[in-house]
């Protein structure tokens, strides 16, 4: 499995194989859930209103799964005088250990039930086997998951195929190196890539995955319409699909109807938690200047 990060595969507890030094902290929001008292699970969060602690490292707070809590610094410094002053481990000790769902997404693969997570810089991915093998991914470098879909990382894609076993399909694999091209700038092979996708699986275009209008929305391709509509469809409720639909109307001076998107995320009733609402205020005030 050739990786450009540094990462380490560990086995039942045991590393496997690595590549380059992890050094990196465990993500913060699953170390948190680990000491959060199961007497106070269902007690009152702190963000968003109405939510339960519970619901929120469950991933379903405001409705719809991996939505945005998790992503939120407030939440997670919140938290922290509940877990506990105690330090935050590293990231191979802590893949390498048990762990309770809670803090975790969970994702089926094929029919392969996976748990991840992820950090600005730290990738975990942990799949159980037959035989009772526990494997777990651990990656330091830029992970790019904030769709909440692990298989559009290239990395755990290739984790699945060549440690786990699975089958790894032709369509996750172009949608992800895609992806992987347009984080490192290369947009006009994360074009290609795109276009490549789209000719071999034209049901993309209609599908209602938020990273795949992300992907649509930054290359400024016209599949963009029907995938932001699509995906809104299905879920009203995800800030960050409002917010990549409204960049690609205003990359295409529709400015009405790029303001009109960031306005659904900054009025929100109750208001949404999450990184777009900053930004989106950020975009409607560069708006007023046309």
């Amino acid at each position: 499995m050739a990786l450009g990060s540094r990462a380490a595969i560990i086995e039942s507890g045991r590393v496997v194989w690595q590549n380059g030094k992890i050094t990196d902290a465990a993500c913060q929001e699953p170390v948190i859930a680990e000491r959060i008292p199961r007497a106070l699970l269902d007690n009152p969060a702190p963000a968003p209103p109405g939510a339960t602690i519970r619901q929120v490292l469950n991933n379903t707070a405001d409705g719809t799964p991996g939505e945005e809590v998790l992503e939120n610094p407030a939440f997670v410094d919140a938290l922290k005088p509940i877990a506990g002053p105690a330090r935050f481990p590293s990231a191979i000790k802590f893949a390498s250990a048990e762990h309770a769902p809670l803090g975790w997404f969970h994702q089926a693969y094929g029919r392969q039930g996976v748990r991840w997570c992820h950090g600005p810089s730290v990738l975990i991915v942990q799949v159980q086997v037959p035989g009772e093998r526990r494997l777990a991914l651990v990656v330091s470098g830029d992970t790019h998951l904030d769709t909440g879909n692990i298989a559009r990382s290239n990395i755990a894609l290739a984790f699945f195929k060549d440690v786990v076993g699975l089958q790894v399909s032709e369509r996750d694999e172009l949608i992800a190196q895609a992806l992987a091209e347009l984080y490192r700038g290369h947009g006009d092979g994360s074009t290609a890539l795109a276009r490549q996708a789209l000719e071999k699986f034209p049901e993309l275009e209609s599908t209602p995955d938020v990273s795949l209008l992300y992907l649509f929305a930054q290359l400024r391709l016209p599949e963009t319409e029907a995938s932001a509509t699509a995906v809104i469809r299905d879920h009203p409720s995800l800030p960050t699909a409002w917010f990549y639909y409204g960049q690609y109307l205003e990359n295409s001076k529709r400015y009405r109807e790029a303001a009109a998107c960031f306005e659904k995320i900054t009025m929100h009733e109750p208001p949404w938690h999450n990184w777009t609402v900053e930004a989106a205020r950020k975009e409607l005030t560069y708006l007023k200047t046309y």
